[in-house]
């Protein structure tokens, strides 16, 4: 019986967490990012496989999370090779056609040149100004990129922690990825979610 209550006590608590989490989503003001199918269409069109089932459907909820006017909190959860990249590209440059800048937070350096090279293929047909910014670049190429992030001339940055600095901010950052959240604390995530304003 002890281990079935603190098992529940357990479970409630993150139950409750959650709860109270997606009321206080709910309750705050987003940018709403309208759904642009010509440009799904061409994005698609230009790939070099077809997307499967899942990563479609995962994209249009994406898609209609993003034309909502509350903030988008989603766990996109896959293996190694199974599209979760493509599928940030897609919803990236929906956002990035509206208007806004993306970023994206990795955890190593080599990780974050890995995605830039990724997102520059996948994006290279929309001209998407993109950079990367990582505590490893020398500090003038840093406060080019950061010079840059605030000017909106770059579209979509993806960086390390370097992204958290307080001398990083936005023009108007429209989309927060993080990639592999679970090695970021909380409050991490939650600086860069609240340098969209």
């Amino acid at each position: 019986q002890a281990k079935h209550r603190m098992a529940f006590a357990e479970l409630f608590l993150h139950i409750a967490a959650s709860l109270a989490i997606k009321h206080e989503v709910a309750t705050e003001q987003s940018f709403a990012v309208p759904f642009a199918e010509d440009l799904a269409t061409s994005f698609v069109e230009q790939l070099e496989f077809s997307l499967t089932d899942d990563q479609r459907k995962v994209a249009w909820q994406i898609f209609h999370d993003l034309e909502r006017p509350h903030p988008m909190n989603r766990l996109l959860e896959g293996d190694v090779g199974s599209g979760k990249t493509v599928v940030a590209a897609m919803a990236a440059l929906m956002v990035i056609r509206a208007g806004f800048q993306v970023a994206i937070m990795v955890p190593t350096d080599i990780l974050a040149r890995q995605h830039i090279e990724s997102f520059r293929r996948l994006l290279k047909p929309w001209a998407i100004q993109s950079e990367l910014l990582t505590s490893k670049l020398p500090a003038s190429r840093k406060q080019d990129v950061r010079s840059r992030l605030v000017s909106g001339e770059v579209q979509l940055v993806i960086g390390t922690q370097a992204l958290l600095t307080k001398d990083t901010a936005f023009a108007g950052l429209g989309l927060v990825i993080v990639d592999e959240q679970h090695r970021f604390g909380v409050n991490q995530r939650l600086t860069l979610k609240d340098k969209a304003g």
